[in-house]
């Protein structure tokens, strides 16, 4: 063979090489974080919501801001009636920011058997009152089996069922189990001489 003709080929070979490589290769993207899901129009701060109201077989409970104090405190309307001042607030107030923070790590779209996510009949039902009137219904079903999440279900859309972070709902379902009460101070002793 010719050296030419080798040259040649071998320039070929590089070229066709070269294309197959940046072209027809597909490129293995880095790893991202997933993409978060907003699950209402807006992201709701913490004085947006102004109350909330959780249902469930295990109990209910209203919450509501008070313009009695200057921060606003939480108060609990029902079952007992609770001032600001009996309530743990920290408690309270990070379940709400949690709500209004809400994003969602999955969509799963025209879902007609609820029950298999624990929605059919829901496991808890939590009502956000927003400051400008506007009331939210999530519905909350089971765990879901995979990266701590649960199922969840605005009461405006019901053909959708989105998987959030399983936090948020288990702070509601904490304030049921444990009401969110400030802790008794232990008695101090003093030590007689």
């Amino acid at each position: 063979m010719n050296g030419r003709v080798t040259f040649a080929l071998l320039a070929l070979l590089i070229v066709l090489g070269s294309y197959v490589y940046f072209f027809e290769i597909p490129t293995d993207p880095q790893p991202t974080e997933t993409e978060e899901i907003p699950l209402f129009e807006k992201t709701y701060n913490e004085y947006d919501i102004v109350g909330f109201e959780i249902d469930s077989a295990d109990g209910q409970a209203y919450f509501a801001r008070t313009n009695e104090t200057l921060t606003q405190d939480w108060q609990m309307l029902s079952p007992t009636k609770r001032t600001p001042a009996e309530l743990d607030q920290a408690r309270v107030n990070g379940a709400a920011v949690r709500l209004g923070w809400l994003t969602a790590g999955q969509v799963i779209t025209n879902s007609r058997n609820l029950a298999q996510y624990g929605l059919a009949p829901p496991a808890l039902t939590a009502t956000l009152t927003i400051s400008n009137g506007e009331k939210i219904t999530l519905i909350t079903g089971e765990q879901a089996p995979v990266n701590d999440q649960r199922y969840i279900q605005l009461g405006s859309e019901p053909g959708l069922v989105y998987l959030v972070p399983s936090l948020a709902v288990d702070a509601l379902h904490d304030l049921l189990a444990v009401p969110p009460l400030v802790p008794t101070p232990l008695p101090t002793f003093s030590s007689s001489p």
